[in-house]
């Protein structure tokens, strides 16, 4: 039987993500018993304000200690009690995104905007739920809103670059995380989000210098470490890009993509047994990646060690039943172990997908392999 030369495909190129990519700019704290009237005796103990403001100092309390639903019962006692009750309203917001009731938080805010339409915090959080909503655009709407008050708020700067990354809006965005650095020059985060941004841009050294400032701000910043070893790998310095990822691993052990991105590296370098030692570690610590799956089913065919790719591009399938990479992969495996049946019907599959997801060049290049195994005697 003649054996078809091919190159499989890689599902991934090198990850890189926004680090925290939204403040909560939660602070109840600000608002804790501290700041409150303390308990009064008499005929004062019966007053309704009184009572609105205990319970306020009891739900706080219990929000310290995460009892949210307890702390959320508390504050809407409160509010019973006094409807206009603002402090009462804002911490309600933040139990009530605490525990998923996004519409309730942003209703309560709203009605804090109401109440007193300067309050930065209301339009800050309600963006931030805005945003985990998928409004976007009522996101940057209320991160508008939140620097028009007060010009100095660099999260909202922060964040408002973010969502204008996403966006597309990469000159936007970069003018955001420099209006942050220019407020905060020693803020990690918004120097590595601007790198960020300059890698999408192309300027791979601007993004370096920014990872730099960033870890010389925060030694211990581990995405900086991951994200520079990616500038490194995109530059040619392999060895400083994995030095980089052990520096990044070293710091957190748990942050599966920096095992991922090493991963690649390795198998881009063609250490197969390294990658394959760092696709098991993400995905140890992230069972549903099925881009590590497919990735290390490659390494393993790399190894020729056949069946444990298919295996491994069996599970991506399981994951993501529309990756069209994971079946060309599997149909190029099981070519190599002579499965001519399981072969066609994986090109033909992954030829289907692709003419469906857009790529025709690989779509044809798919069923071109398909009729060729065909065509053998």
């Amino acid at each position: 039987m003649m054996q078809l030369s091919m190159n499989l495909k890689t599902a991934t190129t090198l990850s890189i993500l926004f680090a925290a990519v939204l403040l909560s700019g939660i602070d109840v704290s600000a608002h804790t018993s501290q700041q409150l009237l303390t308990k009064q005796s008499g005929n004062l103990a019966q007053n309704s304000q009184k009572q609105s403001e205990d319970l306020l100092i009891s739900g706080n309390q219990k929000f310290q200690r995460k009892d949210y639903n307890g702390a959320i019962a508390d504050f809407s006692r409160s509010l019973q009690i006094n409807p206009n009750y603002d402090k009462a309203l804002f911490n309600r917001g933040v139990a009530y995104g605490l525990t998923g009731n996004k519409q309730g938080a942003i209703d309560d805010y709203t009605q804090v905007i109401k109440l007193n339409p300067q309050s930065v915090n209301s339009y800050f959080n309600r963006s931030v739920v805005k945003s985990n909503l998928g409004d976007k655009q009522g996101a940057l709407s209320d991160l508008d809103r939140v620097l028009q008050i007060d010009p100095q708020a660099t999260d909202a700067y922060l964040n408002r670059g973010n969502l204008r990354q996403d966006a597309g809006e990469s000159e936007a965005a970069l003018a955001d995380f420099s209006q942050a650095i220019k407020l905060k020059p020693n803020r990690a985060d918004a120097y590595l989000n601007r790198g960020i941004t300059k890698f999408k841009l192309g300027d791979r050294q601007g993004a370096m210098t920014d990872y730099d400032l960033a870890i010389k701000n925060d030694p211990n910043y581990y995405l900086a470490y991951n994200n520079r070893a990616l500038s490194k790998a995109d530059l040619g310095d392999t060895q400083g890009a994995i030095t980089d990822f052990n520096r990044a691993i070293q710091i957190e052990p748990n942050y599966y993509l920096s095992y991922y991105n090493r991963g690649n590296l390795r198998r881009k370098s063609n250490d197969y047994a390294g990658a394959v030692v760092d696709y098991s570690k993400t995905i140890q610590l992230k069972p549903t990646y099925a881009a590590a799956y497919n990735n290390r089913g490659l390494a393993q065919k790399k190894l020729k060690d056949y069946s444990a790719a298919i295996i491994d591009f069996n599970k991506t399938l399981e994951l993501t039943p529309d990756f069209a990479e994971a079946y060309y992969n599997r149909g190029a495996a099981r070519q190599a172990l002579r499965d001519r049946s399981g072969a066609v019907s994986d090109f033909k599959t992954a030829a289907q997908l692709y003419q469906q997801q857009g790529s025709g060049k690989e779509s044809k290049n798919a069923l071109e392999l398909a009729a060729q195994i065909q065509n053998q005697k």
